[in-house]
């Protein structure tokens, strides 16, 4: 707000000092007529048009309308002075008036067209985001109640990567539309980024159930037609709103907290809109200490890793290990995987965390495969990394660099990675199983898996989740669903092996329904690198 009153405050004080500029040179123009020295009108008259232009360029609105009136007047002025002398030599000076007059007129129409541009989706032709700030900043200043809805196309980029950005830009443009018919007159729409939109909205007191009412519309079929070819879309989306200035009094802290209530929605895939509350900030707060957390451990080493170990059903010989990774802070404070993960997962250092525990984990195992040739050790890679065309190179990089050999390293993937980039996922699977490299999918069962892609996936391991091996011992659905995720797996020509096996019943049920591999506290809590090498060696 102070910032917007600065900036017209400058704008009113230039534009006065280039009135005033313009009224002397009027001044100078008189005197020079009373003189008879007419031959410099021509240059004074450049002069002017000049000032005239520069009004323009410091305020489009009243600069144009000041810089065109006092043209005018200077124009009518020299008309009243061939009139009254009838010195017809003056008479092109007249002429040059109109003509300068006009081009005013045609430049400020240009300004105003740029303008527009600069604060218009040129897609959508609603506002972007700088407009959005603007009329923030405006109705700001008036002190008017009003709201912001926040929302977000969430597989707006799957459909635009899958069917081309010929029908992305149809889709956004649908979805756009049926914003604003249902804004109408009650606020303004803004598209701000690639799938999200804000809605200022007049009335606070309805924004959550517009907000909702809205989420609604957007997921109801929209059926994109590009080169002769129709596609039904279902838009999965979400939603966060905040309000002025109950949250906030700035145009910046309320974009700000809007996309916290959004990212809210987003990571608790809620069905309806969140509002913004204070402990929402808490929580980004913290989220942004743990991302500082996670790039001070990938610079200064404070990440280390610890291995489960996995053994068969029978005879309970090895078979190896699962990394997991640990983050402890130099003042010895841990945080937990299941809270920087997450974190990570947001943004690309997720992949530098892959990296940094494939370097760490081949390196410290490569000296215990050289003396036990049968020892596997799991690593646990991102759906972001596994669905990455990088990833290969990645790989093939590090095993080289350490030379450890790919029939000893197992990786292991989530039945999320199903549901993104499905197409380089398989050719990264593929490509992993010819360097000799297995592949697990972990967290099997909770969820995400078509068991139409899972069955043509060229997979070693089915991991069975934690969650289902908990109730097995005194849930007969628990049970039959984990006898039926281990016959799924034999018939795929996999091998099973069950997470979180804590106690011998839970074992027992296990290994009468034949699953091959268990790992857990029942035999084994994860260990220490030392530890671990003792066990593989011993």
């Amino acid at each position: 707000m102070k910032r917007e009153m600065k900036q017209k405050t400058k704008s009113t004080i230039l534009l006065t000092i280039l009135v005033v500029i313009y009224l002397c040179l009027e001044i100078l123009t008189a005197v020079f007529d009373m003189k008879g020295y007419q031959s410099f009108n021509g240059v004074l008259m450049a002069f002017k048009y000049g000032v005239c232009l520069l009004m323009i360029s410091s305020s489009q609105r009243r600069g144009t309308l000041v810089g065109i009136l006092l043209m005018i007047i200077s124009g009518l002025l020299l008309l009243r002075v061939v009139i009254m002398t009838q010195y017809l030599g003056l008479l092109p000076g007249v002429f040059n008036m109109i003509f300068y007059i006009i081009t005013l007129y045609v430049i400020s129409l240009d300004f105003k067209k740029k303008e527009k541009e600069n604060v218009t989706d040129m897609l959508t032709g609603d506002l972007n985001r700088r407009g959005l700030y603007k009329l923030l900043r405006g109705k700001i200043d008036n002190e008017s109640p009003f709201a912001l809805v926040c929302v977000n196309l969430d597989n707006f980029k799957a459909i635009n990567d899958n069917y081309g950005h010929g029908y992305g830009d149809k889709l956004l443009c649908e979805v756009s539309r049926r914003i604003e018919k249902k804004v109408g007159n009650l606020g303004t729409v803004a598209r701000i980024g690639g799938a999200e939109y804000i809605v200022c909205l007049e009335d606070e007191k309805i924004a959550e159930s517009f907000a909702n009412e809205l989420l609604d519309i957007i997921k109801e079929k929209v059926s994109i037609t590009d080169n002769d070819m129709t596609i039904d879309c279902y838009l999965i989306c979400y939603a966060g709103v905040t309000l002025y200035p109950k949250d906030a009094d700035t145009a910046e802290n309320l974009i700000k907290n809007v996309d916290i209530a959004l990212n809210e929605a987003v990571g608790r895939k809620a069905k309806t809109a969140c509002v913004f509350d204070e402990k929402m900030a808490d929580v980004l707060k913290r989220q942004l200490e743990v991302e500082r957390y996670i790039k001070d451990a990938l610079e200064k080493d404070y990440f280390f890793t610890v291995y489960q170990p996995q053994y068969e059903m029978e005879g309970k010989k090895l078979r190896g290990f699962e990394s997991l990774l640990r983050l402890r802070l130099p003042d010895g404070t841990m945080i937990s995987p299941g809270e920087f993960i997450p974190i990570a997962e947001k943004g690309n250092l997720i992949l530098q965390i892959d990296d940094y525990v494939l370097k760490r984990v081949m390196k410290e195992f490569k000296p215990i495969v050289e003396q036990n040739k049968d020892v596997m050790v799991s690593v646990n890679v991102s759906a972001k990394n596994i669905g990455n065309s990088t990833f290969i190179p990645t790989i093939k990089r590090i095993l080289e660099e350490t030379g450890f050999p790919p029939t000893n390293l197992e990786i292991e993937i989530t039945e999320y990675c199903m549901v993104t980039s499905i197409d380089t996922t398989v050719d990264n699977i593929n490509a992993l199983r010819t360097l000799g490299v297995e592949v697990a999918l972990d967290d099997f069962g909770t969820g995400y898996t078509s068991l139409n892609y899972v069955s043509k996936l060229p997979i070693n391991l089915i991991k069975i989740d934690k969650s289902l091996i908990d109730d097995i011992t005194n849930n007969d659905n628990s049970r039959e669903f984990a006898h039926l995720v281990i016959s799924m797996g034999h018939i795929m020509d996999c091998h099973v092996i069950a997470e979180g096996v804590e106690d011998t019943k839970q074992l027992q049920l296990l290994r009468e329904d034949g699953c091959d591999y268990v790992q857990g506290y029942v035999w084994g809590k994860p260990l220490g690198y030392e530890a671990a090498k003792d066990i593989a060696l011993n």
